[in-house]
């Protein structure tokens, strides 16, 4: 049995106190997020690990499609497990209270298993 430390952020509503885990659902959810919060060019050795999710949201070329697609092909090159569930990002973007947004849902044969919100 493969056990991956538990990362979860005290703070994550799912937050449970554990040292480690076997669920593979959870090792996806903290890969995922490595992947959204990794610039690219950022991990010595793979230069195009990382989707860089602040730098791409405020990019004004690229629109809810692309940046789609861009975590999909993340997800599928890094996460070799994820083959075996549905993942899916939805991607929005927004303008609340002065400030533009992006939110990034990502779905496992989906269940919303993570959200992350830039502004």
């Amino acid at each position: 049995m493969i056990q991956d430390i538990y990362n979860r952020n005290p703070a994550d509503p799912a937050y449970q106190f554990l040292l480690s885990h076997a669920d593979p659902i959870e090792g996806i959810i903290s890969k995922i997020k490595m992947i959204l919060g990794t610039r690219q060019g950022q991990i010595l050795g793979d230069l195009n690990f990382g989707v860089g999710i602040e730098d791409l949201v405020f990019e004004t070329r690229i629109n809810k499609l692309e940046l789609e697609e861009r975590i999909k092909g993340q997800i599928s090159q890094y996460i070799t497990e994820a083959k075996d569930y549905k993942i899916e990002p939805a991607v929005s973007f927004g303008r609340a209270e002065g400030y533009d947004y992006c939110l990034v849902d990502i779905f496992v044969n989906s269940q919303r298993v993570v959200g992350i919100l830039v502004k």
